[in-house]
């Protein structure tokens, strides 16, 4: 099989320098393609046993999976816990929308269904949030209609209950796409919430502008907190690390990004809490015609 050097030479570049040079852009793009790079070694060995090929080409594939294997952090995650769905807690939802009327309109009614208490949106259109479930979440805040620029986004909350210390934070240049933070009550407990977009990493300063854009979120959150976004940063990216908190919910089969393909299908949008919070419940909600599935967490203090 005269392809298989030239398969092997390709996974064993890509997992050489993706290693080597992961928090460099282009580089940086294959670590979020970590359990890809594991799932090639191991089809190719597979490959190698079946068609009866040498046995040293199956274990060079079977080493270059192992590697990759290796390379993965420490999970980060917290496993819902169902006995705490009677105590006291906030359900959130984070969707972005893409910018799609008819993606958001079926988001709200996912999450309404779902008994949300919060709703947080990303990249919400053009047009009034006061459009939407007005009688349902009367307690809102919206960072406002965005320029026509590429790199800028909108977020709009949704709550049912009183929102206090509502504040927009530009985040860093030259995008400043704005995050909000505010607090809920939940019990006698006065929850930090937090609503995020950094860019995506499609070119280095991009990169850069959403790695300090995450650093400063990390560097402004107070506990008890519930940190929810479009990250656009994978568990096995270096970015990830700076994100505080743990994520709600596994996230190795649960793409929420290009989740049509679930083959390629990314988890970038997530729900972090502060160590403290606990959670019940964790969903990702069926396609609604955005290029990402909603998320929802119940979180308790």
């Amino acid at each position: 099989m005269g392809a298989l050097p030239i398969l092997v030479a390709l996974l064993g570049v890509a997992t050489l320098v993706s290693l080597i040079r992961r928090g460099r852009w282009p580089i940086e793009l294959l670590t979020h393609l970590r359990p890809h790079l594991i799932a090639a070694g191991l089809s190719g060995a597979a490959l190698c046993v079946l068609l009866g090929e040498r046995w040293e080409w199956a274990a060079i594939f079977a080493g270059l999976a192992l590697v990759n294997y290796g390379a993965l952090p420490a999970p980060r995650w917290i496993k819902p816990q169902e006995r705490l769905t009677s105590t006291p807690g906030l359900s959130v939802v984070w969707a972005n929308v893409w910018k799609k009327r008819h993606a958001l309109e079926r988001t709200l009614d996912w999450a309404k269904a779902q008994s949300a208490d919060v709703i947080l949106i990303g990249e919400f259109p053009d047009g009034d949030p006061a459009q939407f479930l007005a009688d349902d979440y009367p307690h809102r805040v919206d960072t406002g209609p965005t320029p026509r620029e590429t790199y800028v986004t909108r977020i709009v909350v949704f709550s049912r209950a009183p929102l206090e210390g509502v504040e927009m934070v530009p985040g860093p240049g030259p995008n400043h796409r704005p995050w909000v933070t505010c607090k809920v009550r939940v019990g006698e407990t006065l929850l930090n919430l937090v609503a995020v977009h950094p860019t995506p990493p499609t070119t280095a300063k991009l990169q850069q502008e959403r790695d300090v854009h995450i650093a400063a979120i990390g560097g402004r959150m107070a506990e008890p907190f519930v940190l929810a976004g479009d990250f656009n940063a994978t568990p096995w990216c270096p970015a990830f690390r700076l994100i505080p908190g743990r994520r709600v919910g596994g996230y190795l089969l649960a793409p929420t990004w290009f989740s049509n393909l679930p083959l390629l299908g990314l988890p970038i949008d997530h729900i972090m809490v502060s160590p403290a919070l606990k959670a019940s419940a964790y969903r990702v909600a069926p396609s609604t015609g955005s290029d990402h599935r909603a998320l929802l967490a119940r979180v308790h203090p």
